[in-house]
């Protein structure tokens, strides 16, 4: 037995220390994380309590201070594990469920936390003998469990995404083993006393199976969590396997051909206008193309000059930006292409924020999901449209298209550099993986939202809001007829 309870906690302060280590900015993983460790708790302190302290008192009796010590540490860790396990779950659940913003969440954090205190304070002893165990936690840790359950289902049942809600299915199949866990060590346990002999339990002795579920949970937890995804796991291992590729590029020039080949096509588009305006006499037409052919090189140029030699990595310099301006800009330089495919054009904004952020990484990006939309729909029928809002205290930025859409298969590959759907030897599927690398280097993400096979694709990018200087409010909404936001093609 002390092999499996060591085994115990070992395993869950490993799949803590994976879960920390390879998602440390995402909050539900952070959360997760401490769960798993607190979790361990309660078979360390079984293994010291039964098998480690009763050896030591024989091995070294003249060292009493030392065995209270330990003992009185196993007591905290087991307290701790014991009366904020739930409380924990119930975190991690509203985390995981996205139902409430991250300042309500602190607000949460604090008052979830309020009962289990004033439980604590008049409840159970501690000191010299601990006596854990009461009815009144065995129903008040059934409401925190019970409310988690709740809102990972929940969460489940709303995901429209199908890749996000096969995950969330898998994360509820592997929390579902919390309900064990209330029987056996809740409401399967009486009490339970650390005293200076040792442990005494008064339980049906469900506990003493609880290694089943810790083993439960590590195999789901390996095999899922590598093979498919679960707990924010395979998204990381995703977002390692992306950079490790982006960093074996030999030459940043592959970013910048990427670039070069999508601004030509402008010049080529813009040098066919002024041919024409000069052969029917337009000047103003003419210069005016000239004008934005200057602009397209500039852009060229600063790219070449921002990425370092003879590297794939990307370098971010910070600046405080207007995010409509440079929405604006990559707008009017794809107007071209939407004139001649006759795409509609709707905007909504309903934000005006200042960004710290990069300006010239972040408008290629916003450059290529605008240009990739408009490849993706048919001339006369497309209709692109271009969101900007505050969600949950992060700034989004939403290009949705009408479209060819992305099959489901495709749609968690699309970020690998030179996977491309595209067909001709212009399309080097680097885009979107410069564009993913891009959002992860100022802390955000790049997402298929959503997508359909010839109903279209909704790209989404999300901002943190530590880089949101001044949010601002967006007061002009663009719009044609009765339909908010909505005008036809720049021209």
């Amino acid at each position: 037995m002390q092999v499996l309870y060591t085994g115990m906690f070992l395993s869950l302060w490993f799949m803590s220390f994976i879960i920390l280590k390879n998602n440390f900015r995402n909050e539900y993983s952070r959360w997760v994380s401490l769960l798993l460790f607190i979790a361990g708790f309660a078979s360390f302190s079984v293994v010291v309590n039964l098998y480690i302290l009763p050896d030591w008192r024989v091995a070294f009796p003249n060292h009493p201070w030392l065995l209270e010590a330990i003992r009185l540490f196993t007591i905290v860790t087991w307290g701790v594990e014991f009366h904020f396990f739930p409380y924990l779950f119930l975190m991690s659940a509203f985390i995981f469920a996205s139902v409430t913003s991250k300042r309500v969440n602190c607000y949460l954090m604090a008052v979830l936390a309020v009962p289990i205190l004033v439980y604590l304070y008049y409840i159970p002893s501690f000191y010299p003998v601990a006596k854990f165990g009461h009815p009144l936690f065995t129903w008040l840790a059934g409401m925190y469990f019970l409310s988690g359950t709740f809102l990972y289902g929940w969460s489940y049942l709303k995901e429209g995404n199908a890749l996000k809600k096969k995950n969330s299915l898998r994360t509820n199949m592997l929390m579902c083993a919390v309900w064990y866990v209330y029987l056996s060590d809740y409401c399967g346990v009486d009490y339970f006393y650390i005293h200076q002999q040792g442990l005494d339990f008064s339980s049906n002795d469900m506990w003493k199976y609880n290694y089943l579920t810790v083993l439960w949970f590590v195999l789901f937890f390996l095999y899922f969590g590598l093979k498919h995804g679960i707990l924010g796991i395979k998204l990381r291992i995703e977002k390692q396997k992306l950079d490790s590729s982006m960093k074996a590029l030999t030459q940043g020039t592959l970013i910048v051909n990427h670039t070069i080949k999508n601004e030509v096509q402008k010049i080529h588009y813009l040098n066919g206008k002024i041919e024409k305006a000069i052969r029917l006499d337009q000047k103003e037409e003419a210069l005016q193309g000239v004008s934005n052919i200057l602009k397209v090189t500039e852009h060229i140029l600063h790219m070449v000059d921002r990425m370092k030699d003879r590297s794939g990595e990307i370098t971010v310099i910070d600046q405080s930006q207007r995010l409509r301006e440079l929405l604006d800009i990559c707008l009017a330089n794809t107007a071209p292409f939407l004139l001649d495919k006759q795409i509609q054009l709707h905007t909504e904004y309903t934000v005006d924020p200042i960004l710290l952020c990069d300006p010239s990484h972040v408008k290629e990006t916003l450059n290529n999901l605008i240009l990739n939309a408009i490849d993706a729909m048919e001339p006369g029928k497309g209709i692109l449209e271009v969101m900007m809002t505050e969600w949950k205290g992060d700034l989004v930025i939403g290009v949705k298209d009408n479209g060819t859409g992305i099959t489901k298969e495709n749609a968690s590959k699309v970020f690998d550099p030179f996977f491309t759907t595209k067909k001709g030897s212009m399309h080097y599927g680097l885009g979107l993986s410069y564009s993913y690398s891009v959002m992860q280097k100022h802390g955000g993400s790049l997402s298929v939202t959503g997508s359909e096979l010839n109903k279209g694709t909704w790209m989404e990018l999300r901002f943190p809001r530590k880089r949101v200087l001044v949010w601002g409010k967006e007061t002009e909404i663009r719009q044609t007829g009765q339909v908010k936001g909505i005008h036809p093609p720049l021209s």
